[in-house]
């Protein structure tokens, strides 16, 4: 009697087995290359959404890629990369005809104070000095313009500008190979530790269109599904910063490498110039986008020509 018992037991379970659903393999995760100049509190929100594994729920695998402005330009227009962080370039390809657009506003604020030589007392002793920029176009370069512009001097002629990258930059002043650059807040922080001078804060001066979400319109028509998760995870890491002191604290200290002191001092300065969604009404962008073509010499442009907020209404509609 035990023979036949075993080969029931037996047939039970390959029965049983054959009836199961068959294992399905976790979907690999998508990737993502998203060019940026480096860690600042512009991209607070993205590494929140990072770290909080925000876009692993949207299966995307994000790699932040350190680039130059104009490099990033270029691999946009190519794309090469699949998103960019920096809004004011972009904003300006788009109004010259690229096939780029602007999907996401964070912030309308540039998060900059200008760091200066000691012997530097206003913005008129720049006058004949060196000042750096991050590159020749985009809203460091207009940010810095503007500043000079409404202390009386003339951008084109009284300052010789110099690229110098966000890691270089406290150095350079402190070398004397510039006099002057606008450092986001915490390298300036650290700035005025060594015995330089912030002079003034850019927040002050004008609004720009500091940072943001941008990519190719290939893109965008070829992979919606895509882009508007990628929407999704940064709208909720922006939202998460807005609402949650502590960990973005944390974020700040770990990810830009300063101490809990500077951290704060950064949130603080930082928390209220973001958007709450990452859209903003059309009267406002069209203000911004005039003032920086104007600025740079490119022809008017609509803000339907720079700016597509569709997948995001629709991101944001659908929820997480």
């Amino acid at each position: 009697m035990a023979v036949p018992t075993r080969k029931k037991g037996i047939g039970f379970r390959l029965l049983l087995l054959s009836l199961m659903p068959l294992a399905v393999p976790a979907l690999a995760l998508e990737q993502a290359m998203i060019s940026y100049p480096g860690p600042s509190p512009f991209y607070i929100p993205v590494e929140m959404a990072r770290q909080r594994g925000f876009f692993h729920d949207q299966n995307l695998d994000i790699k932040l890629i350190v680039t130059k402005s104009d490099v990033d330009r270029a691999a946009l227009v190519s794309a090469d990369i699949d998103y960019t962080l920096r809004a004011s370039s972009t904003a300006l390809s788009a109004a010259r005809g690229l096939p780029v657009r602007m999907l996401f506003v964070s912030t309308v604020k540039p998060f900059w104070a200008l760091v200066v030589r000691p012997e530097i007392n206003s913005v008129n002793d720049l006058k004949g000095k060196v000042m750096g920029v991050a590159g020749m176009a985009g809203a460091h370069h207009l940010t810095s313009r503007v500043i000079l512009k409404q202390n009386g001097l003339d951008p084109s002629k009284d300052v010789v500008f110099k690229v110098v990258g966000v890691g270089a930059r406290l150095p350079a002043v402190a070398s004397g190979s510039i006099d002057g650059v606008l450092m986001d807040y915490a390298e300036a922080f650290r700035a005025k530790k060594t015995g330089l001078k912030i002079l003034l804060n850019a927040a002050d001066y004008h609004s720009i269109l500091s940072a943001g979400i941008g990519a190719n319109l290939k893109k965008i028509h070829q992979q919606p599904d895509q882009v508007k998760r990628f929407l999704k995870a940064n709208a909720r890491g922006q939202r998460y910063m807005l609402e949650n002191r502590e960990a973005t604290l944390d974020v700040i200290t770990n990810w830009m490498k300063v101490d809990r002191e500077m951290a704060e001092a950064v949130y603080q300065l930082s928390v209220n110039n973001f958007t709450k969604d990452g859209t903003i009404d059309e009267a406002t962008l069209k203000t911004l986008v005039d003032e920086q073509l104007a600025e740079a010499k490119v022809e008017a442009a609509p803000v339907s020509e720079v700016f597509d907020f569709s997948l995001l209404r629709q991101a944001l509609k659908e929820g997480r």
